[in-house]
Formats: structure tokens, sequence, C-alpha cells
């Protein structure tokens, strides 16, 4: 993996074993993806692979100590959580206020902020995101940069194809067979969708708290020692 090449299909094969997973960014690619708008789809990737960018960037100037930080994970846990649950939620709600308009017309619902900034959070919400960077990305970072610039671009290149490619993909079919999940069906699968997100959200809002009660009590702990 020391050259351009090798650095650029490890990062490539790694990127679809990390993009394939089910998680909150599949959840919004599938409720952008089954209401017809195969921008708002690609839209959601771009947010994503930029927010990698500035990562990356930020990783190969030292900043991999900054995520291993529990403060960090405490944080990205209980703000992240609140936004995704909240932007989960309002999927639902949009169903259930309105559902024979929204199963007609099989209508995209609208993500907040427009779709470019839904994946910038829906991304920088997701502690997993964050722990993996922290871990596998701060290695990878530091090989390829053994190879430069080039190298940097390399891996930032061959990871982030994948999310095009994977997403993108799945964002065509989506559209291509909508037809077929008209109606109540169409309602279920996006109501689905908010719901998946809405219970990502909860659940990181705990990892958070989790996280905010073991390091209070770690420092509690040490300061009781004489």
């Amino acid at each position: 993996m020391r050259s351009l090449r090798g650095i650029f299909l490890s990062a490539l094969a790694i990127g679809f074993s990390g993009a394939m997973i089910p998680g909150p960014m599949l959840a919004l690619v599938l409720s952008e993806g089954l209401g017809g708008d195969i921008l708002g789809v690609l839209g959601i990737v771009l947010g994503h692979v930029l927010l990698e960018g500035a990562l990356v960037a930020a990783l190969s100037f030292g900043a991999g100590s900054l995520l291993r930080r529990p403060a960090v994970g405490m944080l990205v846990g209980i703000l992240g959580g609140a936004l995704l649950s909240y932007m989960g939620a309002s999927v639902v709600v949009a169903v259930l206020r309105d559902p024979t308009a929204i199963a007609a017309e099989a209508k995209v619902l609208a993500t907040p902020a427009g779709p470019v900034v839904a994946g910038v959070l829906v991304s920088a919400s997701n502690p997993s995101w964050i722990m993996w960077w922290s871990g596998v990305g701060v290695g990878y970072v530091s090989m390829a940069l053994r190879r430069g610039t080039a190298g940097l671009v390399s891996f930032y290149v061959g990871h982030t194809l994948s999310d095009w490619a994977w997403y993108g993909a799945l964002g065509v079919l989506l559209v291509g067979g909508r037809e077929i999940l008209r109606g109540q069906v169409y309602l279920w699968v996006i109501g689905g969708c908010g719901a998946v997100l809405f219970g990502f959200g909860l659940y990181f809002v705990y990892l958070g708290l989790n996280q905010a009660h073991r390091s209070f009590g770690a420092s509690r702990a040490e300061g009781a020692r004489p």
C-alpha cells in the first residue's frame, strides 16, 4: 500500500465497506431518493465528502489527538444526536400530518437547510464516524502522507469515490423505481426512514450522556484521592 495506486485501491475498498453499513446517512439518502430527487441525493453525498475533505486536511496537520478526546465524543453524541432526532421527527410528523398528499405525490420531504448541509450534519453528528476517523482514518492519513500531497489526494479520492459510487447508484435505483412505491407503501418506507433517523439520534444522545457520566465520575474519583 505504499504506492499511490495501493493507497487509492485500499482506501476505495475500505470506503465501500463503511458506506454499505446501514446508518443515518443511508436513511437520509433513502428518504431523498424515494422522493425522486437524484440531485438531492448527490447533494447529501457532496456534503459528506466535503466534510471528510476538511477532516483529512485537519488530520494532516495533526488534529488526530483532538478527535480522541472524550469531550469531542460527548459533544458530538449529545448535540449531533439531538439534531438527528429532530430531522427524523420532522419526517415522521410530516407523514402523519398530511399522509394523503404525500402518498399521492410521493414528494420529497425537505431536509433542514438543504441536502448539502444535511449531508454535513448527518455525518458530523455520528459518533461512529468520529471514532472511525480518530482510529483508522488517522492511520491512513499518516500512511498516505509518506507519499506527500499526492498520497493524501490518492487516499481522499479513493475513499470518497466509494461514497459517490454506492450512494449515487442507490439514488438512481430509488428514483427509477419509485413508481412502484407510491401510496401506502411509500408512506411506510419514508416514515420508517424518519423513525430510523430519530432512533439513531436518541442512541447517539445516550452515548454522549454516558460518556459525560463516565468522565464526570472519573474526575470525581481522581479528586477524592488523598
